[in-house]
């Protein structure tokens, strides 16, 4: 019986060993990739960028569906995130935030400089503030800034573009939440947070990405006049592929060869509209679209990206 016990024993833990060694040498293979993750979290987005034990989390949809996808994405047995970026106060980039900072630890929030009055955001400020480890780390995002993730992988931020500074400024006095005008958040109204959507450039060696959020064509255009704007091999297109955003001066601009639009199956705005994917389309810009493939991850060497399926 004692023999039994043992070779059961010896085979268990001849298993665990086994499998840590597949998991050592997946991440050795991978660890020089970068790869990015779309999450299909219906209509919204959450994207994952991750290298090596690197990860940042970029909105998090409006519901638990992001989950899912955090846990069959980061490294066995890793629950942090080291930097959690919502790019604007609307649910269905910032619903699922709340559940990521109750089942992961996140490091760093970075955040437009405005606030919204929704049960939404003050979830995801309540959320925030309870986290001992966000003390001191929650900024308001400015243009030029640079996330250096590791010495080859940068985010630079292009927006937002203080373009309606004025008329925020006079609303300053009416900030309650803890993310508050003291700290350099501001309130908008509704209809407004679109335009302060952050901007994101990821550049990993010869590999570029953009990440634009909702940002609009308004927002589109002050990027253009601002020259800050470059070739890129991967668009994640503005709004979910809305009329309003992907203007032809964007795209004429920009030259992406792949696009990725997170959104929802059967969604009541009719994302992505036929004008944005006509405009996609004309100039052979791959489309890959999370309503009809779900998650989307590609991973990149620094010269080349792939498709992963």
């Amino acid at each position: 019986m004692k023999f039994l016990r043992f070779s059961v024993l010896l085979c268990f833990l001849t298993a665990i060993i086994f499998l840590l060694f597949l998991i050592r040498k997946e991440s050795v293979a991978k660890g020089d990739l970068l790869r990015i993750t779309m999450c299909d979290v219906g209509q919204g987005d959450a994207f994952l960028i991750s290298r090596r034990q690197t990860q940042i989390l970029i909105d998090g949809g409006r519901g638990e569906k992001v989950l899912s996808c955090l846990w069959s994405e980061l490294p066995f047995l890793d629950k942090t995130i080291e930097l959690v970026i919502a790019t604007h106060p609307d649910q269905d980039h910032i619903g699922g935030l709340p559940l990521v900072f109750e089942q992961f630890s996140v490091e760093s929030l970075l955040l437009p400089p405005v606030t919204r009055e929704t049960a939404d955001f003050a979830a995801l400020s309540d959320s925030a503030s309870s986290e001992k480890e966000l003390i001191g780390r929650i900024t308001a995002a400015k243009t030029g800034q640079k996330i250096i993730i590791d010495n080859e992988i940068s985010l630079t931020i292009l927006a937002p573009m203080v373009v309606f500074q004025e008329k925020l400024a006079q609303n300053a006095a009416n900030a309650e939440t803890i993310l508050s005008a003291a700290n350099g958040f501001i309130p908008v109204d509704d209809g407004q947070s679109n335009r302060w959507s952050i901007v994101l450039l990821l550049q990993f060696r010869q590999f570029k990405m953009l990440f634009t959020a909702d940002a609009d064509s308004e927002l589109e255009l002050a990027l253009l006049q601002a020259g800050v704007l470059s070739d890129v091999d991967i668009l994640k297109v503005g709004h979910h592929g809305s009329k309003s955003s992907t203007s032809e001066l964007f795209l004429e601009r920009i030259t992406p060869e792949t696009s990725l639009i997170s959104v929802g199956e059967n969604n009541p705005y009719g994302h992505p509209t036929e004008v944005v994917l006509e405009r996609l389309r004309t100039r052979r810009i791959d489309i890959l679209r999370s309503d009809e493939l779900g998650s989307v991850s590609l991973e990149s060497d620094g010269q080349r990206y792939w498709i992963m399926q």
